[in-house]
């Protein structure tokens, strides 16, 4: 079984994504853009309305305070800006979402960033301590399981093994595959639903609160 997952509120003011939600529908769990690369206050809000409704797990997604290049620019930053950049995120989304009585459950990063997370693992276990500070029960998407082994080491953090679908690869590639994915990303509704046709997914469930399950 894996859960499937995707990003939502990856828009601002006039710039909508409507076709983020039909995606939205196949998966198990989604990450809410946290304002820095995406997102802002009623595409936050209508987005945890949607994970509502559906009882989906929830999670944070956060990138560098890049709006105008949608995160994908890659910049250098000191420890305390990398902590800062991350408590400030996760911690919008986290306290927008108990206002609707929901927890976030997982951390994803968005783009330069989680490239950055995948290949550099100072930056990746700076990135997991601002994590745990918010919540220690939280867990870390990540796309290297070299660096997922080492932060639940050396950080003592919970992270899910990610890989991206994409129009190449099928659900039996991930059943046979020799470090089976935990969580699986989807980009564009055609692979969504020709995933969702073989396996109804379910998240990663560590930490779903009463109510939400």
């Amino acid at each position: 079984m894996f859960d499937f997952n995707s990003d939502l509120a990856q828009e601002f003011g006039v710039y909508k994504n409507e076709g983020a939600y039909e995606i939205a529908n196949f998966m198990s769990s989604v990450n809410v853009s946290a304002g820095f690369h995406a997102g802002d206050a009623v595409s936050i809000k209508n987005a945890l309305i949607f994970v509502k409704e559906r009882n989906l797990a929830l999670g944070a997604h956060i990138g560098y305070p890049d709006i105008s290049g949608f995160g994908k620019r890659t910049m250098d930053m000191e420890q305390e800006e990398i902590e800062a950049t991350v408590l400030y995120q996760v911690g919008a989304i986290s306290a927008f979402a108990k206002t609707m009585g929901l927890e976030i459950e997982h951390v994803r990063c968005h783009g330069a960033m989680n490239l950055k997370l995948s290949t550099d693992f100072e930056f990746a276990k700076h990135v997991a301590n601002a994590v745990k500070k918010v919540n220690p029960w939280l867990n870390l998407y990540v796309r290297n399981p070299e660096i997922k082994d080492y932060l639940e080491s050396e950080v003592k953090i919970n992270c899910a093994y990610e890989v991206l679908f994409d129009e190449n690869m099928s659900i039996r590639q991930l059943r046979e595959a020799l470090i089976k994915p935990e969580t699986v990303h989807f980009s564009t509704l055609e692979d969504a639903k020709r995933a969702y046709d073989v396996i109804k997914p379910s998240p990663v469930n560590y930490n779903r609160v009463a109510g939400q399950v």
